[in-house]
């Protein structure tokens, strides 16, 4: 019993965040790399892409009224362009950041830009517990090459020389974290995360087409402990992940008699992807909280619908959009309304909903 070898199926741990000595940033995660990864299951989820995207549209709307088109810097972008890349940010990191640019006064902001969350890292908190620096790089992979280059915190008192370009790092509180955001699905990384596995699975198996669930056994003896190691690591390698479904296993041997005996394990049936596709898809909609998949143009086998009851989905939409898009909209115009105040503009920010016929005939 103790050759025998058991695959431990690891989960996503949440991310750590530490200083680390000689470094004057703090870790975004263990290797530094928390948002990339995010990106990844951004990128690798289609229901968990869509949740994104949909929210994002009921953010943005169509536009800030009245100030929407001002331009905010010299590349011409207007607060609606900017608008909706702090959005994005934040609803797949939880946070964002701006590059804040004070006029050579110093009395007023001159530019504003947008900073890709994921290109930013905070400065290690001073014995007044406050960050005072942020850290700028295009490839936190790749620091060496990239190098990252400090900003001061935005201060709106301190706003000359060296201290004219700034960073305002905004982001949503999570208890028993400091520095950084967790997202809002934080609790689903792991079924976005089998969203997107099980889907490589799939296209590796029938790309394949066939599928190898098998236990070997060798006949010829007990290898040594090295031997062992080395057999198992190959064959882990060759069989162990969605990539490889489906290939093929070759085997040569001296006679019948050391030929490996191979005895096959039957495939779960289609009832179980069914299930556990049902299940993810439900975990994620929960995460983001989205009631009904309808609401971001999904349909879910399993999961409950509104049918074609046109009042019954403009309720669902009502209480979504005031239950999980207005909160986030606050947060976003709070901050934004506070750097716009300082380029003279002393607004109250209004996004102009997006217009929908409810009493169109419903058919999803």
């Amino acid at each position: 019993m103790n050759n025998i070898k058991i695959l431990n199926l690891s989960a996503i741990d949440l991310p750590v965040f530490r200083e680390v000595r000689g470094k004057d940033w703090v870790s975004y995660g263990e290797d530094n790399l928390y948002p990339q990864k995010l990106i990844e299951l951004y990128q690798s989820s289609a229901i968990h892409n869509t949740c994104i995207n949909s929210q994002l549209d009921s953010m943005v709307g169509e536009g800030i009224e009245m100030i929407g088109e001002n331009y905010v810097n010299r590349h011409e972008e207007t607060i609606d362009d900017i608008y909706r890349k702090i959005s994005y940010d934040f609803l797949l990191y939880g946070g964002f950041s701006l590059n804040v640019i004070w006029s050579r006064g110093g009395d007023k902001i001159a530019e504003i830009y947008h900073l890709p969350f994921d290109k930013v890292r905070s400065g290690k908190m001073n014995e007044d517990d406050e960050v005072t620096h942020y850290y700028y790089s295009s490839n936190w992979g790749n620091t060496r090459k990239y190098k990252p280059v400090e900003y001061p915190t935005y201060d709106k008192t301190n706003t000359k020389g060296d201290n004219a370009s700034q960073i305002y790092y905004c982001y949503q509180y999570s208890p028993g974290v400091e520095l950084y955001p967790l997202p809002d699905y934080i609790g689903a990384v792991n079924d976005i995360n089998l969203d997107g596995r099980i889907s490589v699975y799939h296209n590796s198996n029938i790309s394949n087409g066939m599928s190898p669930g098998l236990i070997i056994n060798f006949p010829n003896g007990e290898p040594s402990p090295d031997e062992m190691r080395t057999l198992h690591r190959d064959l882990n390698e060759a069989f162990a992940s969605e990539q490889n479904a489906g290939k093929l296993f070759l085997t040569f041997s001296e006679g019948q008699e050391l030929a490996p005996q191979i005895s096959t394990i039957d495939s779960a049936n289609d009832d179980y992807y069914v299930v556990l596709e049902t299940r993810i898809a439900s975990r994620i909609l929960s995460a983001h909280r989205i009631s009904s998949p309808r609401l971001v143009g999904l349909t879910v086998e399993g999961a409950n619908g509104l049918g074609n009851n046109a009042q019954e989905m403009e309720v669902a939409y009502v209480h979504y959009m005031s239950t999980v898009i207005e909160p986030k909209q606050k947060t976003i115009n709070k901050n934004l309304e506070k750097i716009l105040s300082g380029m003279g503009m002393n607004v109250k920010i209004k996004i102009i909903p997006s217009t929908l016929d409810f009493e169109q005939n419903i058919e999803l």
